[in-house]
């Protein structure tokens, strides 16, 4: 039987957990480890992200009636950086549509805000080809762990992934098992470590992206999947970076958009 995610995937390396602690509230929750932190010791904006895509629409999936979900768009605004953890994201719903599903997220380093997040994700019939497990059911007070025994990055999660790096501004990633997601795809978390790669690798890897927002306009068939970065805007302290990651197996179609904010460590 074909279940999401398999036993050696992004998702359970991040080691994550899931409590619904009311009917209306979801918390994942993810260690800080050497492997999804940035060259300032703080975590990268990537692997938050990737926990934050899952935060959100597993909350979205809770009320979707059955149905499965994926994400739209996801924005991330970084207050604080988060050095000690746990990573806490705690989801809530703003609106339920027919088809469209809108979320919210605190980002919190164990018990103090660290950011903010929102979400559309929409609705879609679940594929049995990907993942043929029962339909997700809301239990509150039940703990979901989604690593396994023997989950856990050993290496940087960006080499991990595999990314690498053919110009400045382009990474590319190869579409695996390890990154597809529930319906066939490069899953979402997944894409945005790499459009973060792709906008820290414009400016040469002196800037570290702090915010995020993603827009996801397509599918990635054979992939592999590759960054095209442009710098908007560089300042002592700060840089813009509008970054596309485009298929190269359909003529590179876009796959997904984003604004990067980055800035200079101090």
């Amino acid at each position: 039987m074909a279940v999401y995610p398999p036993d050696h995937h992004l998702l359970r390396d991040l080691q994550t957990q899931a409590e619904w602690v009311t009917d209306d509230e979801c918390i994942f929750t993810a260690p800080i480890t050497d492997h999804v932190r940035s060259s300032t010791g703080a975590l990268a904006l990537g692997p938050m992200f990737a926990v934050t895509d899952l935060a959100l629409v597993s909350t979205a999936i809770g009320f979707a009636d059955g149905d499965w979900c994926g994400t739209l768009d996801l924005s991330i605004r970084s207050g604080r950086p988060i050095i000690d953890g746990p990573l806490v994201v705690s989801g809530q719903v703003l609106r339920v549509g027919g088809t469209l599903i809108t979320t919210k997220a605190e980002i919190l380093d164990g018990d103090r805000l660290a950011g903010t997040a929102i979400a559309t994700s929409r609705r879609m019939p679940r594929n049995p080809e990907f993942n043929e497990a029962p339909v997700d059911v809301k239990v509150v007070g039940q703990v979901q762990h989604w690593g396994i025994a023997g989950s856990g990055f050993n290496a940087p999660v960006n080499e991990q992934l595999g990314l690498t790096q053919i110009a400045p501004g382009a990474i590319e990633l190869a579409k695996t098992p390890y990154v597809t997601n529930s319906f066939g795809t490069i899953n979402g978390g997944t894409t945005g470590i790499l459009l973060c790669a792709g906008a820290e690798a414009a400016l040469a890897n002196e800037f570290i992206a702090t915010d995020i927002e993603v827009r996801y306009v397509g599918q990635a068939a054979e992939g592999p999947v590759r960054t095209i970065s442009e710098i908007v805007r560089v300042e002592d302290d700060h840089a813009v970076v509008d970054v596309t990651a485009v298929d190269i197996s359909r003529e590179r179609r876009p796959i997904a958009t984003a604004g990067v904010t980055l800035i200079l460590p101090s």
